[in-house]
């Protein structure tokens, strides 16, 4: 059998590989959180540019006349009694 001589570790090449892991887990997830909130305004943007476009496009409402608002209190009273 061959003698087994001591293996030498060199601490000082562990540590800093570990460090250097550690500190790339953040430097990783802090380049994906910024990614993630830039895209997420990107989107909000383009989501209110889309609604702005739909109620540019939709008709104004049309006003009840005295008639149909003496009506609408009417049922809902009465919707209201039925409970």
């Amino acid at each position: 059998m061959f003698p087994v001589e001591p293996q030498v570790v060199d601490w000082g090449y562990a540590i800093s590989t570990l460090v250097i892991r550690f500190v790339g887990i953040f430097v990783v997830l802090g380049v994906l959180q910024i990614v993630m909130q830039v895209t997420g305004r990107i989107f909000s943007l383009l989501d209110t540019r889309k609604q702005s476009k739909k109620l540019q496009s939709r008709p104004s409402p049309k006003t009840l006349t005295r008639e149909e608002a003496a009506a609408v209190g009417m049922a809902l009273y009465m919707y209201d009694k039925t409970d």
